[in-house]
């Protein structure tokens, strides 16, 4: 039960020392009833109030060079500002505490911080990067994220950016990463290498959840999307083959048409070839038959042309007898004309 505060100044003054005198070098009571944690932290954060260092105003009645306050445990005022010391350091530091370890977000928050992943990740990761190199950074970022959600391990909270995993799907794509800064990740150069470090508290925990979260919706959607786009590449060289291969067998049709065509122009080239040559061959027997007909006509025209002197007087009549009885028949046809072969006998005109 504390007693109620003197009003003399002195008094006063020596309950403000002794305020003063418990909050830098608690007794052993003190320590008793708070934990070291606490009281060390309260000790050290719990600032001065102005009105306990400074003195009280003159006053005239009073000395001007106050008495000796006795002992602090044997000073009830003392006493009594050390407890008050004590509960106001406590509440502080129970508060403080309750701060960190009670924290909870509005809704707005929450909205906010999703909002911002989700852009993150289609406007810098999924927009300037094609769905496989997407794909994967987002399933290696959820990987480790979700280590460090389901694990208390320090190695998962630091990262080296040589790490080739991270280097080549995280790093090594647009947007990778702003995104691992986002989700708490620090950079920080430990021994001349580049670390990516997570430092762990409440308010990065819970981010980092809500970081996940985004990060394992859009896994499947991108998956889907990177299946889809095998599929159509698939599908596109599967069309693009038999395009390939109708052109060829139109290509071979149209040259098999043309040998074809090529075949019958030369049948019938050869046939009308054929047909001017047994003209030409016709055309030039008959000119030569007519030449043969035409030189026998005249032939025969010069030997009916022939006209024999008559004989005058008895010889020339005796001749004529023996000439009538030589001829009397005319040679015929076939002797005529081995008569009149090239360089053969004939028979002279007037002869």
């Amino acid at each position: 039960m504390a007693s109620t505060p003197s009003s003399d100044p002195a008094d006063r003054r020596a309950a403000a020392l002794a305020a003063i005198e418990a909050r830098l070098r608690p007794p052993p009571s003190y320590e008793e009833i708070q934990p070291e944690s606490s009281t060390s932290s309260s000790s050290s954060s719990l600032p001065i109030a102005p009105s306990a260092v400074s003195p009280p105003p003159p006053s005239t009645t009073t000395p001007a060079a106050p008495p000796m306050s006795p002992p602090l445990r044997q000073n009830p005022a003392a006493q009594a500002a050390q407890a008050r010391a004590a509960d106001a350091a406590a509440a502080e530091s129970a508060s403080r505490q309750n701060t960190e370890t009670h924290w909870v977000p509005t809704e707005k928050e929450d909205r906010d911080t999703r909002i911002k992943f989700s852009r993150l990740l289609d406007r810098g990761i999924v927009r300037d990067n094609n769905y496989k190199d997407s794909a994967d950074a987002v399933e290696t970022l959820l990987k480790v994220a979700t280590n460090i959600i389901n694990s208390n391990d320090a190695k998962y909270r630091t990262i080296k950016a040589s790490n080739s995993t991270i280097k080549n799907k995280v790093l090594g794509v647009k947007g990778g990463h702003d995104y691992l800064i986002a989700l708490g990740f620090r950079t920080q150069t430990v021994q001349f290498t580049l670390n990516y470090v997570f430092s762990a508290t409440i308010k990065k925990m819970h981010e980092l959840k809500i970081g996940a979260e985004v990060l394992s919706d859009h896994l499947k959607a991108l998956q889907e999307r990177v299946e889809l786009s095998r599929q159509s590449k698939v599908y596109g060289a599967s069309v693009e083959a038999a395009r390939k291969k109708a052109a060829l067998a139109d290509i071979e049709a149209d040259r098999e048409a043309v040998r074809a065509r090529a075949a019958r122009e030369r049948i019938v080239r050869e046939a009308r070839e054929a047909r001017e040559r047994e003209e030409r061959e016709r055309q030039a027997q008959s000119e030569a038959e007519m030449m043969v007909d035409r030189d026998d006509e005249e032939r025969r025209e010069m030997r009916d042309a022939v006209v024999r002197p008559s004989s005058v007087g008895g010889e020339n009549e005796e001749d004529e007898d023996e000439g009538d009885e030589g001829d009397g028949e005319l040679p015929s046809y076939a002797e005529d004309r081995e008569s009149r072969g090239w360089g053969g006998p004939g028979r002279r005109l007037g002869g």
